[in-house]
């Protein structure tokens, strides 16, 4: 552990283990740089480094040689940064799960943050501790990994950790000159003659941007726990943005014969039932009077059209009304204090009975996990369904009672999708979404990465918290370097229809100007009697470029212009293998926006812009002229 000292400047200065002892005593275990290894109270915390990827990885270990079974309550790395105290900088704060928003912030020691007030339940969904402890603020706290840059110094300093099996973690940045790495590891027990490997940390320095930093820490975690990559692009429909909980089989029939008839205009490969099928939340194979023929023969039906079948499900979640909660009591997440079952979320839709609450439930019950590989087992192998959309996924991670004291949250909720998987089976495409991000990698195969889109565009002001598809632009462009690095990046749907809708024409096609640039997935979600040539023709522009975007993504990571930026006016950029460049430009504003070519850094080349909403295309010389909600995608031929 000695010379723990990565490029440049940044270096690891010290481990903390924290732990209760045997008596309940709080306590703490430090290993200082030159250390290899530290001992107390029967407890060792050793070290050591790896030299990789540009960086250093960090990997520590703790071994319980005592007498007497501790519980572990977080490890935490100082990281020096070599920045000033006193220097102005600024962190990437990245969210918990899909829908948490991530982006670039000043370094303050005197910040608040809307969620320090906010409900348990929204606080379970966003932050992967309910109660951030008082060193650790809210506001100055990123999940998973961090950057932090300088405006006095050319190099960044990123943190994070490559792995998450073991743990959720954070990393808290108060101070320009340190970061503070956190494994949080719930009190869980060690017994004697265990040991326990922590998640490795990277740390890295260089003179590049910011983007592409967070491009080289999703290359590394996705090598280290075997991201799922390699599935092709994925094009398809969804029932939710339009139908909601309304969906009915009757509609799924008319819009899956639409879909047979419109082949051509709309090439689609999946067609996906969202929320509205199920009899209750929990109940996942029974469903609800709107859907009397049953899951196995609308599948049928959908295979039978040529496309794949997909299903929603929360498979964490259920409602006092479900089966599984009146005959399974012993399978939720509990208060220790009260003895009852974990609230995880509120829906009113959810349920019929006067308690609209969902509960947690615990994927460390292996009972729970049984029913997990069973349940997925029947609805890709008996009714069909090959592509899963998994949702509310922070449940299993939930604070409380867990069946199994051995197991941190973050193991709780990988075991749970590592059941699941073992039952779907690994040629189903699962597609994780309102999940804690680490946990699913090598599980997965896609990953929504940011909040819902709406049929409307919602306020671009600061801090305004309701879905809207504004907000899921901004997570679009900020998670853009995942994308083939840790899964297929889901940047929600596709709304087309100009009917039914409070977007305009430059709103939609802003959104799919945004995906495009994402190479993400791309799945639509109208209904398909609303459509007409135009979206057709606007759907097959969208596919071609965000194919050809996807196509070498593996190769070079798509980037936002400017991670760090809360601006407007943001935008991404993909090198393509001929030498030249992909880029989208977006003015989320409300005011109109001129964007000097130079500001951009796209480099030297011919620049012609797209404009979907118009069809049109337009050679860019100096400057590039954005209406308000709207966007361009760039083609630059060097």
């Amino acid at each position: 552990f000695a010379n723990l000292t990565g490029v440049a400047n940044a270096l690891v200065s010290r481990i903390e283990l924290r732990f209760l002892d045997a008596a309940g005593h709080a306590r703490a275990l430090a290993l200082a740089a030159d250390e290899p290894s530290a001992s107390r109270d029967g407890l060792t915390l050793s070290a050591h480094l790896e030299q990789a990827i540009g960086g250093t990885i960090v990997r520590a270990t703790v071994a319980n040689r005592g007498a007497d079974a501790v519980r572990l309550t977080s490890a935490i790395f100082d990281v020096a940064t070599g920045f000033a105290a006193s220097a102005p900088a600024r962190f990437f704060k990245h969210g918990y799960q899909s829908w948490s928003a991530s982006g670039g912030h000043d370094v303050s020691a005197s910040q608040t943050h809307p969620r320090d007030t906010a409900n348990f339940i929204t606080r379970v969904n966003h932050q992967s501790e309910t109660a951030r402890p008082p060193e650790f603020s809210e506001a100055q706290t990123s999940e998973l990994f961090t950057i932090v840059e300088s405006n006095n110094v050319t190099e960044r300093v990123l943190a994070g950790f490559i792995g998450a099996t073991a743990s959720l973690s954070t990393l808290t940045v108060a101070s320009p000159e340190k970061i503070i790495a956190r494994a949080i590891l719930d009190d869980v027990t060690l017994a004697p003659g265990a040991h326990r490997e922590l998640d490795p940390l990277l740390i890295v320095t260089a003179d590049e941007s910011a983007a592409r930093l967070a491009a080289r820490w999703a290359d590394a975690a996705g090598r280290w726990m075997n991201a799922r990559v390699s599935a092709p692009f994925q094009r398809g429909w969804c029932s939710w943005y339009h139908y909601f909980h309304a969906i009915t089989e009757d509609a799924i029939r008319a819009n899956l014969k639409s879909l047979e008839a419109m082949r051509s205009e709309f090439p689609l490969d999946v067609v996906q039932i969202d929320d509205g099928f199920q009899a209750a939340l929990g109940d996942w194979d029974i469903t609800n009077s709107k859907f009397p023929s049953g899951l196995k023969k609308i599948a049928g039906e959908i295979r039978a059209a040529g496309f794949k079948a997909g299903i929603w499900t929360a498979p964490f979640l259920a409602a006092r009304d479900s089966r599984l909660m009146a005959h399974h009591p012993d399978w939720f997440i509990m208060h220790a204090e009260s003895g009852e079952p974990v609230r995880a979320g509120y829906n009113p839709n959810w349920t019929g009975s006067d308690d609209k609450f969902a509960y947690a439930l615990d994927p460390s019950n292996p009972a729970f996990r049984a029913h997990l590989r069973q349940l997925f087992a029947k609805l890709t192998r008996d009714f069909g369904y090959l592509y899963l959309k998994l949702d509310f996924l922070y449940a299993a991670a939930a604070p409380g009672k867990r069946h199994d004291q051995n197991l941190t949250r973050g193991e709780t909720l990988r075991q749970g999708l590592e059941a699941i998987r073992e039952g779907a089976g690994d040629d189903a495409f699962i597609l994780g979404c309102g999940c804690p991000l680490g946990q699913a990698v090598g599980v997965v195969d896609g990953m929504r990465i940011g909040p819902d889109v709406s049929p409307f565009w919602g306020s671009t002001a600061s801090g305004a918290g309701d879905p809207s598809t504004v907000y899921a632009l901004d997570a679009i462009i900020a998670r853009s370097f995942m994308h083939r690095r840790l899964w297929l990046n889901d940047p929600d749907c596709l709304m087309l229809r100009a009917r039914k809708t409070k977007l305009t024409a430059d709103e939609r096609a802003a959104l799919a100007a945004t995906i495009v640039g994402s190479g993400g997935m791309l799945l639509i979600s109208d209904d398909m009697s609303l459509l007409d040539a135009e979206a057709g023709k606007l759907f097959r522009a969208a596919a071609q470029i965000a194919e050809e975007i996807d196509s070498n993504a593996a190769r070079e990571p798509v980037l936002a212009l400017n991670l760090m930026t809360n601006g407007d006016v943001r935008g991404l950029i993909t090198e393509t293998q001929d030498g030249g460049a992909i880029a989208m430009i977006l003015n989320r504003g409300d005011s109109s926006a001129r964007v000097q070519r130079s500001d951009l850094n796209l480099g030297a080349g011919e620049i012609v812009a797209l404009d979907l909403a118009l069809d049109e295309k337009i050679e860019i010389f100096d400057t590039i002229e954005l209406p308000p909600h709207s966007a361009r995608i760039l083609r630059i031929k060097r």
